[in-house]
């Protein structure tokens, strides 16, 4: 696994100021969420990034205003014509739906909704509920997506249990950073493993699984091709502040 490499990028970009937020995603000012009790410990999350708790703490410590969305690397516009793409070959009729697991505060889900021609449902998933009570906060104040019959929701759940989620519910499931997150847990990977076969389960056969991560396909792909069943492809994305991206791109196979 590339964690050297992902937890100097992590540092660096803990310490840096959050970058400006993107004109589709910006929000008015508003009240601060209520974190819940013991939500702002001073847990290490580098340490801890299979913990809801560290997750909490860490986006109760950000500044409450000006609202930033926060993406640890890779924005939607770094991702944009990737997702275009994908949304074509898993078109089908009436509204396609979207599930991006792990979302924290970024901009993916939200720009997605806004920027989409096509209708779409997207659904922004995350264990922490303090992340959750601040995106739905500042959202609210999204501009009219592109296409007005779009949806966006989010949905306080754990990716590695999505037991109120219907199988074969989802065109397209996102992964920017979560499994990678999964993957460092203390226990040898059977979180990441978990979360992955519930994003397979709640894909429709038709649809795809995007994963974003700094691990090169060497390591990756022999992880992702170990559940058989799945066909996958690679694409190299570029690289963010010096360091090297790859989309794993995950269907069904027939």
């Amino acid at each position: 696994m590339a964690w050297p490499r992902l937890l100097a990028a992590s540092r660096r970009l803990l310490a840096a100021p959050s970058p400006p937020p993107p004109a589709a995603g910006k929000a008015k000012e508003g009240p601060r969420p209520r974190p819940p009790v013991g939500a702002c410990g001073r847990e290490s999350l580098m340490e801890n990034l299979e913990k809801r708790t560290a997750w909490d703490s860490f986006y109760c410590q950000r500044p409450a205003q000006p609202f930033r969305h926060f993406d640890w690397f890779l924005g939607y516009a770094a991702l944009r014509e990737t997702l275009a793409q994908l949304l074509r070959e898993v078109r089908g009729e009436g509204l396609q739906r979207v599930l991006d697991i792990g979302c924290g505060t970024s901009e993916l889900g939200p720009r997605l909704y806004c920027e989409s021609s096509v209708p779409l449902h997207v659904s922004c998933l995350d264990f922490s509920p303090v992340a959750i009570a601040v995106m739905r906060a500042q959202c609210v104040t999204l501009p009219p997506p592109r296409n007005p019959a779009s949806q966006l929701h989010f949905l306080q759940a754990d990716a590695t249990e999505l037991s109120t989620v219907e199988r074969a519910t989802f065109d397209l499931v996102l992964d920017k950073g979560t499994l990678d997150a999964l993957l460092r847990a203390k226990d040898g990977g059977g979180a990441a493993r978990r979360a992955l076969a519930e994003c397979l389960r709640v894909m429709r056969a038709s649809g795809a699984m995007l994963q974003v991560s700094d691990e090169d396909p060497d390591a990756r792909m022999l992880w992702l091709e170990s559940l058989r069943r799945v066909n996958v492809t690679t694409l190299e994305l570029g690289a963010d502040r010096g360091i090297k991206y790859f989309a794993y791109i995950i269907k069904h196979s027939d």
